[in-house]
């Protein structure tokens, strides 16, 4: 375990953050491939409309930290709390197995599975107990503990798997092959089907059509900073901008863990290319090391920036986060859930990444969006990183976890 001081003030950056980061700025761009059809968008609406119980996440400005990091504005789409969960995957996973049921493709009593770093696969166990259907979850070894039981909390049956996150998908696959079950997965890999990915990410549109809402009067921002595991959310919301925005539109930047980058080592690549493992990050979420194929095509035309980075960053941001300086919003969150936050503050602060800073177009006129993607999901990474796992902010010094 590695001691760190923590400055006394979460405004100021702490001091030991000369983190690892690996940044990537296409020169061009394939032209783009639409995700979606404005029939599609139509369909999404329409769901969402009908289903008055699903109310919107708040859109929450932090005026103290956008004055300390330079810029006009600073928005954070808080998705800690989606649906009574805890992550914005519940949009994705209730949408697709709603508009599969409303098909006749699904019934009562099937089996829906998935595999999972912990958020989707409560998504899908959520969204199958409301459906009637019965949800086996595939994770990791090494998947939080606490994780496992709020997937069990749904209802459903975990399965543990040795090894990493691809490890669990090929033994979902197996199975499945084996019993007949319908599979709800947030990724395609190779030669797989790509329509239940393409409904999760449809659903996940929902969550830019909130923010829109939520921002207006005021204009777009001119940044959308988002977390990208297998990239269906960075797919998401990169399409959603083309479809809203005819002319300028909003810069996407995309937020990974250093050491588990698929997305941006792709994307370098030009196509979907397949990291190893070990994946050693506290962005749990995020751990992955294969592209999801359903998507890649609006990522590698609709993103701006790729940027990977240390774990620091994402401890940094959750601090920030639960902080409440200068006024701004409590939020308490997870480390992949701190990640786009954390991707602002390292091109904020790292002078290495002052170039990249530039080429984005962003200084202090800029208005950015991070979207907070979870809440605490690993009470005890976020004790050690944070504090008490029921405090909203801490002082001092900190242990951070090994």
């Amino acid at each position: 375990m590695c001691d760190m001081t923590i400055a006394t003030s979460p405004i100021t950056t702490s001091p030991d953050l000369s983190a690892m980061v690996s940044v990537f700025l296409p020169s061009a761009r394939p032209p783009r491939i639409p995700l979606f059809t404005d029939a599609d968008y139509a369909t999404q609406r329409a769901f969402f409309r009908a289903h008055t119980e699903l109310q919107p996440t708040p859109l929450r400005r932090f005026p103290a930290l956008a004055r300390a990091l330079g810029v006009a504005d600073l928005y954070a789409k808080d998705e800690t709390h989606r649906f009574g969960l805890n992550a914005f995957k519940a949009l994705g996973a209730l949408f697709a197995i709603e508009t599969l049921r409303a098909r006749g493709e699904l019934a009562r009593h099937d089996t829906l599975v998935c595999a999972s770093e912990g958020n989707h696969g409560r998504a899908v166990a959520y969204a199958a107990r409301k459906a009637g259907c019965e949800a086996r979850v595939y994770l990791a070894e090494n998947v939080a503990a606490a994780r496992a039981a709020a997937i069990e909390s749904e209802g459903a049956t975990v399965v543990r798997v040795t090894g990493t996150y691809e490890d669990a998908l090929r033994k979902m696959t197996a199975d499945v092959q084996a019993n007949g079950w319908r599979v709800i997965s947030d990724t395609a890999l190779a030669g797989e089907p790509v329509s239940v990915p393409r409904l999760i990410m449809l659903g996940y549109t929902r969550l830019m059509d909130e923010a829109e809402s939520q921002w207006l009067p005021d204009p777009p921002p001119d940044a959308i900073f988002v977390p990208a595991g297998v990239g269906g959310l960075l797919a998401a919301v990169a399409d959603w901008t083309f479809q809203r925005f005819d002319g300028e539109r909003p810069a996407i930047i995309c937020v990974e863990p250093a050491t588990a980058a698929c997305v941006q080592f792709s994307a370098r690549h030009g196509r979907p290319t397949t990291l190893d493992g070990p994946f050693d990050t506290a962005m749990a979420g995020l751990r992955c090391g294969e592209v999801s194929r359903a998507g890649f095509d609006t990522v590698v035309s609709g993103v701006d920036a790729f940027l990977a980075i240390d774990d620091a960053w994402a401890f940094d941001a959750m601090r920030h986060l639960a902080s409440g300086v200068g006024g701004d919003p409590m939020v308490r969150t997870g480390a992949s859930g701190a990640a786009a936050l954390a991707g602002w503050l390292a091109l904020s602060r790292d002078p290495a990444l002052a170039e990249m800073k530039n080429k984005v177009g962003l200084g202090p006129g800029s208005r950015i969006l991070v979207l907070v993607t979870e809440g605490v999901t690993d009470p005890a990474l976020f004790a050690a990183v944070v504090g008490s796992p029921t405090s909203e902010h801490s002082r001092g010094e900190t242990a951070e976890p090994s």
